[in-house]
């Protein structure tokens, strides 16, 4: 009987470091898999994707605010999307340009992700729920523009900037609470010399209320204005198809280009908004496999802000003219001789054509 309990006894402690050991190794291939996410996407992928994505955005605000474009009943609608996209690409190559200074002197970037992380963090909630209620506000008026008179076009076009000022309004407003989700803390150590911070979730972060409240952030940011942009994307293509043969090719193609952006948004959106709906993921205090997904699922939604311009140029031959337009005055402006002499050498090479007067056109 001794003999058996020892056995017994020495059966439990070695499965206990058996289960120990293994969850240990699937810690440490966690944070293996996570740092080598973190390393693709968020160092190499982003600043691909957010560079040319951000001197984009800003051709197409220089193309949107020109006179070819104001003209179109959408444009306005278009130009606070792509400024919310653009703090958004901006955001996030912030966020890579902390991870690159990381990698070559690591307290540095500590610091700056710690003075950055939740300013960062209130500015991308506000940058996604006033992308998510304009691509939803374009979808609306596009589809009131397939159905309706001229009349209520003319009114939407009236109100468009009042829209637009009142959803960037009401996205910083509801993305408030945001804010206080983190503090900087400062961590014990046996080293008197050194101090050590790091940032953690607050009293309020962690309550009851913060979740409920982040589950209604997620309900408005993207499940619901999914679900409604899939509706009306579907009854769009259904007019369009109805009044192709009545519709002028600038407006089906214009239309065409939005229902793309439409389907990118729902399928770059949903994903990320679901996961931290469902299974309560966020980033910091996380498991390295969750913190794994999150940087995939933060990607896509990156990847959303900077595809539009492609997009435009593709489908849209308003917005294409529009763009080749304005490299043609910029031409033109650089065209004409700045000095004096030039102006001579250029009268000479000009063929002399005289009037009926005898005097030199």
């Amino acid at each position: 009987i001794p003999n058996l309990i020892d056995h017994s006894i020495g059966l439990f402690c070695y499965r206990k470091t058996v289960m120990s050991n293994l969850a240990e190794n699937s810690s440490f291939n966690d944070k293996l898999m996570f740092e080598n996410v973190q390393i693709i996407f968020g160092i190499y992928l982003i600043p691909i994707i957010c560079i040319p994505g951000l001197i984009c955005n800003i051709l197409c605000i220089i193309v949107f605010i020109t006179h070819t474009m104001q003209r179109l009943l959408t444009t306005q609608f278009l130009l606070y999307l792509t400024i919310s996209d653009t703090i958004k690409l901006s955001n996030d190559l912030l966020y890579s340009i902390v991870l690159i200074i990381q990698m070559f002197d690591q307290h540095l970037g500590k610091k700056l992700f710690l003075i950055l992380y939740r300013y960062c963090h209130y500015i991308n909630t506000v940058s996604t729920l006033s992308t998510a209620w304009l691509t939803l506000i374009v979808a609306i008026e596009r589809y009131i523009l397939c159905t309706t008179n001229s009349q209520r076009r003319v009114l939407i076009q009236k109100n468009s900037r009042l829209i637009c000022n009142l959803i960037i309004f009401v996205s910083l407003l509801v993305s408030l609470p945001v804010s206080f989700r983190y503090e900087i803390v400062p961590v014990s150590s046996n080293d008197t010399t050194t101090s050590s911070e790091s940032i953690q979730l607050t009293s309020f972060g962690s309550s009851r209320s913060f979740r409920l409240y982040s589950i209604l952030t997620d309900l408005i940011r993207a499940i619901f204005p999914s679900l409604l942009l899939f509706y009306l994307n579907t009854r769009i293509i259904y007019l369009l198809i109805r009044m192709k043969s009545s519709t002028g090719t600038a407006f089906s193609r214009l239309t065409l280009s939005l229902i793309v952006i439409i389907g990118c948004f729902i399928c770059c959106y949903f994903p990320d908004a679901l996961l931290s709906l469902v299974l309560d993921m966020g980033y910091i205090n996380e498991t390295y496999r969750r913190r794994t997904i999150r940087e995939i699922t933060d990607f896509c939604v990156t990847l959303n802000s900077a595809i539009n311009f492609a997009i435009y140029f593709s489908i849209s031959y308003t917005f294409r003219r529009a763009v080749f337009r304005l490299f043609q005055r910029q031409s033109r402006k650089t065209y004409y001789p700045t000095t004096y002499e030039d102006l001579i050498q250029r009268h000479q090479y000009q063929p002399r054509s005289l009037c009926k007067h005898g005097t030199p056109l």
